[in-house]
């Protein structure tokens, strides 16, 4: 059964409470009116009851409505204003310090009376709780000049504080017990016995010492019935005492009348009665409670223990130590099954006929009582069963009577330690047969992670075990595949079993560059499917070395020259690259000097020397310590006088006692690439100049077009205005038969001013020092005004131009007017590059980041082949050029110029009569 607790209350239950407050106040006041120093029982207990059983949060104005209705009843009682206050202060205070002691829980947990610690906090909360409101009541009544009553104004609060705390909160801490065992008989006898008692004892003219009747009557209820119901006994038994006490009933008003005892006297011993009713029946109920919910626990562990015990999978043998032998009595149904007999069989027969365990009995015992409360554990054979394998842990349970009670787990694991046992005998052959191989080996698994590698491995490469388990192949040095391939190798393994090799390059861990032959395949289970990925590497480095070095000295023989010298300077070798490089036969220059093949003027000059003999002498000399002379040109006369240049290195060659026996002479014509690499030189150079020519004509050319569109622009626009006068009359009506003249110098005036202000919007744009406008501009707004513009374009022509818009602002930062440019200049193209019956569309949208402009038309279309100069100055496709159409081909290099300017980009999707789309792409303004 859990503990006797609550959960917090709601509103209605708290305000009901502090009703009982206000009308339980009032009432005493009215009963017993002019006493002004405590609290009436039983308000204190109520007010702490609404405190405890309501959260928290709702403390501030629970306190505040318990001052305010001590306060009101002091007023109703006759007191001031300011007495009252005080009074219903202190009233509030040592309400909320008991509801404080008995709310503060170390667990954190919600309060309740549940452990003789709970009653601890109670009887200190009632305590703590009297002593504030007595401490506070005293002030109180030193304020009114009573000087004479402090001593009993503070010993009457602290009593009918501290009992009304202690005989209330019970009831309110179980309110929400759970139902017990239903004694309604028995409850009803005990609780008529206990008003008897209480009727008796307090009885009208009672005299006589009979208040201890009722006391044995509430230990019978605490003894048998829940706690919930003492609480309750006890309040009311407190409520019939205060009340009949107060009517003059009882010996204790007897014994005033008798005059041993004043009022006061008659208060402090109903007080103390009913607080001594609440200290021997709480406690107690709360004892019982807590045994009867252990003797639960138990008896449901019992019952779990005992199915355990029958339905367990695991043998489970309960023994009894007979001096030193363990004797069973009793096993379930595993345990018998495991040792091969049945349960009735097993009883009484002694553990070590039924297992055959290290060392004896007495031994084992011994061993378990060392291991302490975990017991031993070791494995057996089964009697019955030679070969059988079963662990077992035996321990001590309890040694009651002296007789100690041991138990036995037992499982049987002969399979698996059969199967371990083959699989030690396979993973021993397995390691034998993998360190004894002369080659790379790895174990993956399925993501690729190595779980195993041989000895030789780290023999190779120099990488010990423990650098590669764990890592995945790819991860390593040795890489012998890739995430892809491990990936593929067991994804759509070789089903025909044979492995897939690769040749990989390979660096150990010492630098040393390796090649090694990888050759990869899986290993598979049971039913076939791919568990593991071996992957085996030889090293064929010193084969592919040899390999390349045959290679090259056969190419060699050919290319380079391999000249022997003796130590006097004379040829001894002159190999076949020599003789096709020179011309000579090896019978012509054998035994003659090397210098021979040398211009003798460079050689001369180069070492300085008198003599072509010294010459040699220093050119042998440039042999270093490590016995070879750095590759240097030198020019070489062939047989018919031609000179070429030739890339020589000395060496010198020594025999098996390090003497030098010689020099190698290694020459490599280099002529021609020399010659190349002068003609490159001097290309670079050339190129280089007209790159600096063609700058230099680029700088000329926009300078040049800057002028002439500015000095253009003053005579066109007097020749415009000159026209628009001589048009409209202003000087002279113009004959009729001109004004087709006049509009036609007019059209084309304002068409080469609309030219210069291209050409200088281009100059200005690619002037390094243009600054543009950030302005928050709304590009829904610029629409309106780009339709009108265009709206001339489209007289007497046979086009569907829409506009979309979004239903908001579209904001972005630049300057508008250029903006407006942009799409007057796409919208400008699309309809003078759209058929009749066609039709052009303008969509204004956005996303997260950008503002996008698209406009698509159903014209002629730009070859995709032009598109890559679409937005250079002055292109023009070639469709426009065959039919003729009017333009600078400087439109599109200003909108992408604006466009770039905006930190945006244009694109464009087109193809030749397939229509063109254009899309700009501005980024939103912050």
């Amino acid at each position: 059964m859990p503990a006797a607790g609550h959960r917090y209350v709601g509103w209605p239950v708290t305000l009901l409470l502090l009703a009982v407050v206000v009308g339980a106040g009032v009432s005493t006041v009215l009963a017993d009116p002019g006493d002004p120093l405590a609290l009436r029982w039983p308000v204190a207990g109520v007010a702490a009851a609404a405190l405890v059983l309501a959260p928290a949060r709702r403390w501030p104005v629970v306190t505040a409505a318990i001052a305010a209705a001590a306060a009101a009843a002091q007023l109703v009682d006759g007191q001031d204003l300011p007495v009252a206050a005080a009074l219903g202060v202190a009233a509030a205070a040592g309400t909320l310090t008991g509801a404080v002691v008995v709310r503060r829980r170390r667990d954190g947990a919600e309060p309740r009376l549940a452990t003789q610690e709970d009653f601890v906090r109670l009887l200190l909360a009632s305590t703590a709780g009297g002593l504030v409101a007595g401490a506070l009541t005293t002030v109180a009544v030193a304020a009114l000049d009573d000087r004479t009553a402090l001593l009993s104004a503070f010993g009457r609060t602290y009593g009918a504080h501290s009992a009304s705390l202690l005989v209330t909160l019970p009831l309110a801490l179980t309110l929400r017990a759970r139902r017990e065992p239903d004694r309604t008989g028995e409850l009803l006898l005990q609780a008529v016995a206990t008003a008897a008692a209480t009727a008796v004892a307090f009885a009208p003219d009672q005299q006589l010492a009979l208040v201890f009747l009722p006391l044995p009557l509430l230990v019978w209820g605490a003894l048998r019935f829940p706690l919930r119901t003492v609480a309750a006994e006890v309040l009311l038994l407190s409520a019939v005492v205060t009340v009949l006490t107060a009517r003059g009933f009882g010996p204790f008003s007897a014994a005033r009348d008798a005059g041993l005892v004043d009022q006061a006297g008659v208060i402090g011993m109903s007080q103390a009665y009913v607080v001594c009713a609440a200290v021997l029946a709480i406690p107690l109920a709360v004892a019982v409670q807590q045994r009867t919910q252990l003797l639960q626990r138990v008896s449901a562990d019992e019952r779990l223990f005992r199915r355990n015990f029958t339905e367990s999978l695991v043998g489970m043998v309960l023994m009894r130590q007979d001096e030193q032998e363990l004797t069973i009595v009793d096993a379930n149904e595993t345990a018998a099954r495991i040792l091969g007999s049945d349960r009735d069989s097993l009883v009484g027969r002694a553990l070590e006929s039924q297992l055959t365990v290290e060392g004896s009995t007495p031994a084992l015992i011994t061993r378990a009582r060392q291991d302490g409360p975990h017991g031993w554990r070791s494995h057996a054979e089964v009697a019955a069963r030679p070969g059988s394998r079963v662990e077992v842990a035996v321990s001590l349970l309890s040694e009651d009577d002296g007789a100690p009670v041991w138990s036995a787990q037992l499982l049987d694991v002969t399979a698996e330690h059969e199967a371990r046992r083959r699989h030690e005998t396979a993973e021993k052959l397995t390691s034998a047969t993998l360190d004894t191989t002369a080659c790379i080996i790895l174990v993956t698994e399925l993501d690729g992670r190595i779980v195993r590698v041989n000895a030789a491995t780290t023999d190779i490469t120099g990488y010990a075990a423990s650098e590669l388990v764990g890592r995945r192949v790819w991860e390593t040095a040795l890489d012998p595949a890739d995430e892809g391939e491990v990936e593929a190798l067991f994804v759509w393994p070789n089903r025909s079993g044979v492995p897939v090799s690769r040749e990989r390059a390979l660096v150990g861990r010492d630098g040393e560059k390796l090649r090694i032959v990888w050759s990869n395949n899986v290993v598979r289970d049971e039913t076939g499917t791919p568990a593991y990925a071996v992957m085996t590497g030889i090293d064929v480095t010193a084969e592919r070395a040899a390999s390349g070095l045959v290679d090259h000295l056969m190419r060699a023989s050919f290319t380079t020259a391999l000249v022997g010298i003796d130590p006097a300077g004379r040829v001894t070798v002159f190999n076949s690259g020599a003789q096709h490089m020179l011309g000579y036969e090896p019978a012509e220059i054998v035994g003659q000097p090397f210098t021979r093949l040398l211009d003798a003027e460079e050689l001369l000059a180069r070492t300085g020397a008198a003599s072509v003999a010294e010459a040699y002498d220093a050119l042998v000399a440039g042999v270093g310590s490590d016995g070879e002379s750095r590759a240097r040109d030198w020019t070489w006369v062939a047989r018919s006088g031609h000179r070429q240049t030739v890339s020589m290195t000395l060496s010198a060659a020594e025999d098996a006692f390090a003497s030098q026996v010689g020099l190698l002479c290694v020459g490599r014509d280099v002529t021609d690439q020399r010659q190349g690499q002068e003609m490159l030189v001097a290309a670079l150079e050339k190129e280089r100049t007209a790159v600096d020519r063609l700058r230099h004509l680029d700088r000329a050319k926009d300078e040049f077009v800057s002028t002439v569109s500015h000095e253009l622009r003053t005579p066109i626009t007097s020749i415009v205005g000159y026209t628009e006068m001589l048009s409209d009359g202003s000087m002279v009506d113009p004959d009729p038969a001109q004004v087709p003249l006049l509009d036609t110098i007019a059209r084309n005036g304002q068409r080469l001013i609309v030219i210069c202000n291209d050409l200088l919007l281009l100059s200005g744009l690619d002037s390094d020092n243009l600054q543009w406008r950030q302005e928050p501009v709304d590009l829904s707004e610029i629409l309106g005004p780009v339709e009108e513009s265009v709206r001339p374009l489209l007289v007497g022509r046979d086009l569907d131009v829409t506009f979309a818009a979004p239903g908001g602002p579209v904001p972005v930062l630049g300057d508008r007017s250029q903006l407006d440019r942009v799409l007057l200049n796409l919208l400008s193209n699309a309809v003078k590059f759209t058929d009749d019956g066609g039709s052009v569309r303008c969509r204004l949208e956005s996303d997260r980041r950008d503002a996008i402009i698209t406009i698509r038309d159903t014209g002629m279309g730009i070859p995709v082949e032009e598109q890559d100069g679409l937005f250079q100055k002055f292109f023009r496709s070639s469709t426009a050029q065959k039919r003729a159409i009017q333009g600078t081909g400087l439109g599109l290099s200003i909108v992408a110029a604006i466009v770039e300017g905006h930190g945006g980009r244009i694109s464009v999707e087109s193809a030749h009569l397939a229509g063109t789309t254009f899309t700009v792409r501005l980024p939103l303004a912050p």
